[in-house]
């Protein structure tokens, strides 16, 4: 059994208990939360040990999941690095890239494997393009949410884009090489709304845009490329692919695939073109569960873990960048 302790036990903290104390495998050591009642309800609610602090909880465990306010994972992260044990921390990995920078560069001098809370990475929309062989060359991303004061003392790209900035920095396979960007505080003291263009040098562009002042919910992502347009729903968990076959004018297409709809046939000239749409079936599973169970695969089997800490500093990184020219777009206004 591997035993995990648990640092924080509020609303999220409070999720990931929920599968660590089902996950095969896993055994939660202790838990620990600077809040005694929020602590004493969870230790009630799963029957699980409770730590008297940081070092007894990381003497207990073989490795750490730490889901605790973002302002202090660096602290809490270092003392795990420096104790050697394996660290999952939610994202954003770190309240500043400085910090995100040290405690990555600490953890890879170590040994010590981290892997960051980028959970759509495990979507199930997401997971369905491990089987496409796919090259947007254009990726529009939409994530819409309705105000909650939980995530309000930081900006939304903090908040919310930071997710999708993960997935874009994966599917491109590099940093972007152009940044522009523009957002606004509405509801708070912070950006509510930020919408960024980001330019890579493989030629990709993409448009991103996030808001939690919403009316509705949105988690969508849409690629476009060539012959293929592939539109995911991270809220719904599904993934339509309209593509295109190509021929001559004499060309005939044989009978499609079974789940394949034909959305019609056109000439252009010498060659002949057939739209085609699937509804891609995507794999079940749930995305925290899968995440913490990677994690653990990881730590037992000593293999890297799918979302790094090098990954969590590069999509923090990035959204420092945006923010930073968001503010330099208001100081050029005034």
């Amino acid at each position: 059994m591997l035993r995990i302790g648990l640092v924080g036990v509020g609303y999220l903290g409070g999720r990931h208990l929920n599968h660590l104390s089902t996950l095969e495998g896993v055994q939660v050591s202790a838990i620990w939360d600077t809040s005694a009642f929020a602590l004493l309800n969870a230790a009630n609610a799963y029957k699980v040990p409770v730590a008297n602090d940081l070092a007894d909880l990381i003497s207990k465990s073989d490795a750490l999941v730490v889901v605790s306010p973002t302002t202090s994972h660096f602290e809490i992260g270092m003392e795990v690095i420096n104790a050697g044990k394996p660290l999952f921390i939610e994202k954003p990995i770190c309240a500043t890239g400085v910090e995100g920078r040290a405690l990555v560069e600490s953890a890879e001098a170590k040994g010590v494997p981290i892997q960051v809370g980028h959970i759509e990475r495990f979507n199930r929309a997401f997971r369905t393009l491990k089987n496409l062989d796919i090259h947007p060359r254009f990726v529009e991303i939409h994530r819409l949410a309705q105000w909650n004061p939980r995530g309000g003392d930081v900006a939304v790209v903090h908040d919310l884009m930071i997710h999708d900035l993960d997935l874009l920095l994966t599917l491109a396979g590099c940093s972007p090489s152009h940044i522009h960007a523009s957002g606004v505080g509405v509801i708070s003291t912070s950006i509510d709304i930020a919408n960024a263009r980001l330019e890579f040098p493989t030629g990709l562009v993409a448009n991103v845009t996030a808001s939690r002042i919403s009316l509705k919910k949105m988690r969508k992502v849409r690629l476009f490329g060539e012959h293929e347009y592939i539109a995911l729903d991270l809220n719904k968990g599904t993934c339509e692919y309209v593509g295109a076959e190509m021929g001559t004018s004499t060309t005939q297409f044989g009978a499609p695939l079974p789940g394949v709809e034909i959305l019609g046939e056109m000439e252009m000239g010498p060659r002949r073109m057939r739209l085609f749409r699937n509804f891609i079936e995507a794999p079940e599973g749930d995305a925290m569960r899968l995440e913490l169970s990677a994690f653990r695969d990881a730590v037992i089997d000593g293999t890297p873990p799918l979302v790094s800490g090098r990954n969590g500093l590069e999509a923090l990184e990035v959204a420092e960048a945006i923010l930073l020219k968001i503010k330099e777009g208001h100081h050029g206004s005034t």
